[in-house]
Formats: structure tokens, C-alpha cells, sequence
């Protein structure tokens, strides 16, 4: 745009130049047309004159010739004399009054006659001053010839300049104009507006000649020599006269509207161009503000289908048709299709199962009215499983309308199973209910049943001991014990069923202790059932007490053969098994591991499902009243459960059921057994505090103890007995304590014996144990917790490793002083 101004201003300037040199050329050419006319009037005058001349009277000619000069001159205002010379110079005639003299004021005034006779055109003088008045004057002569064209003198004009002058002021020229009346040659005979100062100088270059002499043609702008102003300058020939008339105008003054112009021109090229750049400017703001809102898009866009495709659920968009447009990467984990294969098809004939079509199409007529669906249903992966799913449908709603849909699907499979899961966890609180009534009931009853049985195996004990080998005493005295050692395994099995740990876990030969239950198994078993073990794993080692392992063997197989009255096959079979995934059990979730599965099978009559849903309840039992308690399988499952193992049953009627216990494994070498002829430990005179609140059983206890060379002190009441300790508490080398007794606990009194001496042995017995009577016990300073009814080898065992270690401790705390 600012070269286009420039060009349009520089051609507009040209134009102007040009238009002001036509319109300068023009008033040229019509003031030396006028000026040619008042020449021509001359001119005439100077003819009329040279043939008065040639053919007036002989006579006087002065008088009557100059009275024809002068009625001549008169009209023209330009003339200011006119006389007629001879061929020899003489002034024959003339307006003034003394015309002789006129010839000899002209300069060079001979020589109009020599030029006159050598030509026929008219001749002009140079400007001169007039004597008279100052004034600058020019002759202007023409010859006077004969009939045969002999020169016989010349008629000669004395033009006033000043007449010019005052001719071009009566012209309206306008501002900033010169008029110029040169000679031939150039020589300045009038100048309008200024003054005399020049005339007579000769300035060829305002000739026609000399202004196409210029380095251009015909050039427009000079710098007048006249006065130095700036003009655009043109000069014309006067036709048939040795004049030129140059017109000249000042280029400030031509090129004025031009200026203004292109003032304006350059402000609205200015304005425009501003606009322009504001415009510019504008756009590349918006331009930049669109690049930032698109590279936020971009970024909005990137971070929603990051988010799309990262969501937790399957999320699928649909269009119009119910077909897909898009989905992410959960929905082609769960479902199995990739984009590309889902993409344009249509939904119903991906994931909706065939029985659930009529379904989806109230869904879609749902959504066709703009309402939100939620509910749970079933659909199928490629594959063709079914899978429970979260459903939740909506349309896709913009100000045009609806231009689509979308659906997000939540599997729940984990969900339904966790939800199988909390039935069965609320079973087991149900269980767990009905495990702590009878553990109720078996803290309340432990304690006097025990010491019944304490009295009953002590003293039994010591009488089998002493009876002799052989003798019928000694087998009476030995069914009593068996008889006696049933009734504490009926107390043991309550107490199990109540989660109190009775025995001591230890690293157990599976295998072994297997093989021996089956031993007592095989001796029970009716004749039409075959008994089919298979031990795979002989070293298989678990952490457990063989009684438990041996219950959970005995009570498998007591079920099994309830199950076939009418004969069959058991199988039992031991496997060591290692799973690398966590697997999961009709009854608990197995984790990754290794454990050892112990498995009972039997071809008996096999259980519906309701039935096995419920054979792990307490009590819970399908045979006749009076033939069975229910608590044999809850057993099972308790032990298992405290053993941090499962179980999975499989039955179906008619065809037997199958139990698969697994119990975690162990790397540590199983325990040996010890030898049941070992010899009793025993002591070696040490004192021992007793106190037991029911005094039949706290003889008993002293006769165990002295039994075992040890000195007992027996007191039925805990008072009595601190008091004792406290007046001498060094005359004691150990302490044992029954749990519940009137106005102090064992545990009170063990804390307190404790703070009187750090170092004594004390031991506790107690009808029912568990871990919060382990952790009080503990906080007491209690060293050793023993079950009624106290059995002889146990107490021996326990009394000899209890004074044992505090001999080494006494032995350590001498030679420190």
C-alpha cells in the first residue's frame, strides 16, 4: 500500500507537471497569437506607409506624409513614432516633430537601412531608452521598394515595450505567472510582472531553440534566469515576427493542489496502512489466542482421552444407530474386542447375550427419550462368557439435539463372588456364634469336670505305677485310665470346638501321622468297605499338634462311612501341592503356596447342594437323633481354619462326595516322637509352693510332686499362701498355681509372688486356656501354663526344665558377684 502511495503521488506529480505545461504551452501560443496581432496592425501600418511613400506627391511629402503618419499611429496604442527614411538615411517623414533626429536616437540606426535593402522581411532593433521619458523602446522596419523591387528606403515603427507590458497586466494571468517578450536571438524585450532590469540581456535559454536544447526534450521544470524561481516554462515564436513570447509558472504554485493531495493521500495511505497494521495486529492476537485455545484444546482433548481410555470401567460411545464409535482399553480387556473391530458395529450384536436382546431394546428406547438407565445385567465377551455387569446408559444431548449415546459397564464378578463371599463369612459369624455358646459353655464346665478328672488320672497314675506287672490290679487299674483319658478327649474336643489352642504346635510328619489314624480307621471299618490309601508325599511336613492332624483324619473318615451304610470305597490320599496363583475353594480362597492336601473320597450317597452349603455348622446333622452330635466336620473346620488351610467339597447325589483339605507346608524337619517307656524326670528335693483352692485335688498335687522327689507346701488359700512366700521367699525353689480360686486369681497371685522374687519358676494350671489368658498369664510372670487334669510325665517334664533354667540362672547371677 505505501508504494502503491507513492507511485499514485510521483505519476500524480507527473500528471501535474504535464497539465501545467499544456495549459503554460497553450497561454504561450495565445499571447503570441495576440501579440502577432497587434504586431500584424504594425506591420500593416508599415506597408500602408512604404506604398504612400513610393507614390506620394513630389511636392512638400514632409507635410503631407507625416500627416498621414500621424492619422496612422493614432489608433494604435503600441506606436509610439513612425517615419520613413530614404535609401540614403535621411528621415523623410516622421509623426514627430523632428523626425530627423528620430533615426539617430535608434541604435544602429544606419544599419536598418543596410538591413532593409538586403531582405524584404521586417526587421526589429534592439530595445533602446527613449530621451524623452527613459522609457525602453524597439523599432520595428520594413523596406520600401519600388515598381521594379529597387530599395528606395525603409518605413521604420518605434514600438512602445511598455505597451506589452501593460497588455499582459490587462490579461488575467493568475498567481505565480511571468510573461516574456524576447527577440529572435533572445535578447529580453519586455517582462511582465517586474521591472527594466533585464531588458536588453539575452537569455537563449528561454528560446524555443534553447528549451529543446535542454537534456530533455521538451523539459517541464528550469530555474528561470530572470529571477531564479522554479517555473515550468514555455516559450512560442510569434508568427511572421522576430518575437517570442515565453510563459512561465512557479512550480510551488503548480504543484500546490498537487502537495495537499498528496498530503491527504499519504494520511489516508497512513490511515489505511495503520488500519492495516491494527487489523494485522488483530488478527495475529486472534490468530495466537486461537493456536493458544486449540493447544488447550489439544491438551483438554489429550487429557480426556487419556482419561477416557484410563478409566477403571468399559466405556463404549455409540451413535444414532446403537453402533460403536469408540471405546476404551477396559472395554477391550473385558469384552476382547480392539477398537478397530468394534468400531461400526452394532452394540447388540457385540456384548448382549441372545435371551437378554428384548432387554436391550427397551434400554434403547429408554435412552431414544433422553432418560439415564442404571441396573445390573449379563453380557458376553468375544468369546462367549457371560459376565456380570454394572450397567449404566445415557444419552448424549448437545443444543441440536441428541447425537448419540454412551454406556460404561463395571464387571461385578468380583463383586457377585465377594458377595458369595460375605454370605459365607456371615455363615461362619453364625458359626462363630454357636462356637462361642459352647465355648461359653465349656469355660464354665472345664473347671470342675477337670477336677474330677485330675483326682481320677492321679491318682490312677501313681496306682498303675505301683501295681504289678501282670497282675489283674494293674489291667483294672489300667481300664480305668483308658476310661479316664476318654473323658479328657470329650473335654479336649469341646474346647477345640470353642477355638481354645489346646495343644502345641510342632513341625508333624503329615504322612505319618496319617498312616497311624488309618491304622485305628482300618480296625473300625465294616467289612464291605475297602479302604484304598495312597501317601505320596512321605516327608510332607506341617505345623501342627498330631492329635489335631489325627481328629481331622478320624473325623473324615467317620463321615465317609456314615455315608455308605450300604458299603463302598474310601479313598485317602496325601499329596504335597504347590500353586502359583491364589485359587479359589468352595470354601475359602486358597492363597499362592505350598501346602499339603489331604484327600477323603467315598462312593456313598453324596449331598445336595443345600445340605453341603451347611456340613460345617455345629450341630448341624442329617442323621437320626441320637446318632450323631453335628460337631465331628465343624471340628474339621476349625482345625483347619486355625491352621490357616482350606477346604473344597465336591458332592453330588447318588455319585459320593470328595473332601480336599489343604494345610500349608512346612520346610522344617518333623519332630520325633518320643519314646513312651522314657524313664520320668525327676527332682531332687526342691521345695515347691502349691496352691489349689478345692483341697482334694491339692493333696493330689502334693502326692504327684512328692511322687516326684520334689518337697510340696500346699495351701487351699491364696492369702495364706502369699503371706508364707513373704516371710521367707528364698525357702522356695518353685510355684504352682491353680487359675480360678476365691478372692485372688493364680494370675493376681503370680504377679505378686513375681514382685517379691524375680527369679522363682511359677507355673500355672488352668481348665480352659486360650491366647488372652496366654497374654495375661505372660504379664504376670507366669512361665508355664499346664491343662487340667494334670498328667504325671507332663508336670515331671515341666518342673525339671522350669528348675533347670533357674539353676543356670542362679549359677550366673554367683558368678557375676
Amino acid at each position: 500500500m505505501v508504494v502503491f502511495a507513492a507511485y499514485d503521488v510521483t505519476h500524480r506529480r507527473d500528471l501535474v507537471i504535464g497539465a501545467t505545461q499544456q495549459e503554460v504551452a497553450g497561454l504561450a501560443r495565445t499571447l503570441a497569437q495576440q501579440t502577432a496581432g497587434v504586431l500584424r496592425a504594425v506591420d500593416t501600418v508599415l506597408r500602408d506607409t512604404a506604398a504612400d511613400a513610393l507614390v506620394g506627391p513630389s511636392g512638400d511629402p514632409h507635410s503631407a506624409l507625416g500627416e498621414r503618419l500621424r492619422e496612422r499611429v493614432h489608433p494604435i496604442p503600441a506606436l509610439r513614432d513612425l517615419f520613413v527614411v530614404g535609401s540614403d538615411g535621411r528621415v523623410i517623414a516622421g509623426v514627430a516633430a523632428q523626425p530627423a533626429d528620430r533615426i539617430a536616437s535608434l541604435p544602429d540606426g544606419a544599419h536598418v537601412v543596410e538591413v532593409q535593402r538586403d531582405t524584404a522581411e521586417p526587421h526589429v532593433s534592439g530595445p533602446f531608452r527613449r530621451t524623452d521619458d527613459n522609457g525602453w523602446s524597439v523599432a520595428l522596419s520594413r523596406a520600401i521598394r519600388g515598381p521594379k523591387a529597387e530599395f528606395s528606403g525603409a518605413v521604420v515603427a518605434e514600438l512602445d515595450l511598455a505597451y506589452f507590458r501593460g497588455f499582459f497586466a490587462g490579461i488575467s494571468l493568475g498567481a505565480g505567472r511571468t510573461v516574456d517578450v524576447l527577440g529572435r536571438d533572445g535578447q529580453l524585450l519586455a517582462h511582465y510582472p517586474g521591472g527594466d532590469n533585464d531588458i536588453g540581456r539575452v537569455f537563449a535559454a528561454l528560446t524555443p531553440s534553447g528549451l529543446q536544447s535542454s537534456h530533455r526534450p521538451t523539459p517541464p521544470v528550469l530555474n528561470n534566469p530572470l529571477d531564479g524561481r522554479t517555473q515550468i516554462y514555455a516559450s512560442e515564436t510569434v508568427p511572421g515576427f522576430p518575437f517570442i513570447v515565453g510563459v512561465g509558472v512557479d512550480e510551488a504554485l503548480a504543484l500546490e493542489p498537487w502537495r495537499i493531495q498528496a498530503v491527504h493521500s499519504a494520511i489516508r495511505a497512513g490511515l489505511l496502512c495503520l488500519a492495516v497494521v491494527l487489523l494485522i495486529g488483530l488478527v495475529v492476537r486472534q490468530l495466537r489466542r486461537r493456536a493458544k485455545t486449540e493447544e488447550q484444546l489439544r491438551v483438554q482433548t489429550a487429557q480426556l482421552d487419556e482419561l477416557f481410555d484410563s478409566a477403571p470401567e468399559a466405556i463404549v460411545m455409540l451413535d444414532l444407530d446403537n453402533r460403536v464409535t469408540r471405546v476404551n482399553r477396559e472395554f477391550t480387556r473385558l469384552f476382547g474386542y480392539a477398537a478397530d473391530e468394534a468400531r461400526g458395529r452394532a452394540l447388540d450384536d457385540l456384548i448382549v447375550p441372545v435371551d437378554l436382546r428384548p432387554e436391550s431394546l427397551r434400554i434403547d428406547q429408554a435412552i431414544g427419550h433422553g432418560r439415564h438407565v442404571n441396573r445390573e445385567t449379563e453380557r458376553t465377551d468375544k468369546a462367549g462368557n457371560r459376565i456380570h455387569v454394572s450397567l449404566l446408559r445415557a444419552p448424549i444431548v448437545t443444543a441440536t439435539g441428541q447425537i448419540g449415546s454412551y454406556a460404561i459397564y463395571r464387571d461385578t464378578t468380583e463383586r457377585a463372588l465377594a458377595e458369595t463371599e460375605r454370605e459365607k463369612l456371615a455363615s461362619r459369624l453364625r458359626q462363630a456364634e454357636k462356637l462361642e455358646v459352647i465355648g461359653t459353655m465349656a469355660g464354665g464346665i472345664a473347671h470342675d469336670f477337670n477336677n474330677i478328672l485330675a483326682a481320677i488320672l492321679g491318682y490312677g497314675d501313681m496306682a498303675l505305677n505301683t501295681a504289678p506287672e501282670g497282675g489283674a490290679l494293674r489291667r483294672h487299674v489300667g481300664q480305668v485310665m483308658t476310661a479316664a483319658h476318654r473323658a479328657k478327649a470329650l473335654v479336649d474336643q469341646i474346647l477345640t470346638y470353642s477355638r481354645s489352642a489346646r495343644g502345641r504346635p510342632t513341625a508333624v510328619n503329615a504322612a505319618a501321622t496319617v498312616i497311624e489314624a488309618l491304622e485305628l480307621v482300618r480296625a473300625s471299618l465294616p467289612s464291605n468297605i475297602d479302604l484304598r490309601p495312597h501317601i505320596s508325599a512321605p516327608r510332607a511336613t506341617v505345623i501342627a499338634d498330631s492329635t489335631q492332624v489325627h481328629q481331622l483324619v478320624m473325623n473324615l473318615c467317620k463321615n465317609a462311612v456314615d455315608a455308605m451304610p450300604g458299603g463302598g470305597t474310601l479313598g485317602v490320599a496325601l499329596e504335597a501341592l504347590d500353586t502359583s496363583s491364589d485359587k479359589r475353594l468352595s470354601h475359602g480362597l486358597l492363597p499362592a503356596g505350598n501346602y499339603v492336601r489331604l484327600s477323603v473320597q467315598d462312593t456313598g450317597s453324596g449331598m445336595v447342594s443345600q445340605v453341603a452349603e451347611r456340613i460345617f455348622e455345629p450341630f448341624f446333622t442329617t442323621k437320626q437323633p441320637g446318632m450323631g452330635t453335628g460337631l465331628g466336620l465343624a471340628l474339621v473346620h476349625a482345625i483347619v481354619t486355625d491352621l490357616g488351610g482350606a477346604i473344597d467339597v465336591s458332592s453330588l447325589p447318588g455319585e459320593g462326595s470328595a473332601f480336599d483339605l489343604y494345610l500349608p507346608r512346612s520346610a522344617a524337619a518333623a519332630m520325633q516322637k518320643e519314646e513312651e517307656k522314657a524313664p520320668l524326670t525327676r527332682g531332687r528335693g526342691e521345695c515347691v509352693l502349691l496352691v489349689e483352692d478345692e483341697e482334694p485335688l491339692m493333696l493330689l498335687t502334693e502326692e504327684m510332686l512328692a511322687a516326684l522327689n520334689y518337697e510340696p507346701t500346699g495351701f487351699t488359700d491364696a492369702a495364706e499362701a502369699l503371706s508364707e512366700f513373704r516371710s521367707a521367699p528364698s525357702h522356695f525353689d518353685a510355684v504352682v498355681l491353680d487359675y480360678l480360686m476365691p478372692g485372688m486369681t493364680g494370675i493376681e497371685l503370680a504377679a505378686q509372688l513375681r514382685q517379691l522374687r524375680g527369679d522363682i519358676p511359677i507355673v500355672l494350671v488352668s481348665g480352659y486356656t486360650g491366647p488372652l489368658l496366654s497374654q495375661e498369664a505372660l504379664i504376670a510372670g507366669v512361665d508355664r501354663i499346664l491343662t487340667k487334669p494334670l498328667d504325671l510325665r507332663q508336670l515331671a517334664e515341666v518342673m525339671t526344665q522350669l528348675l533347670a533354667r533357674s539353676a543356670v540362672v542362679t549359677v550366673s547371677l554367683k558368678h557375676s558377684f
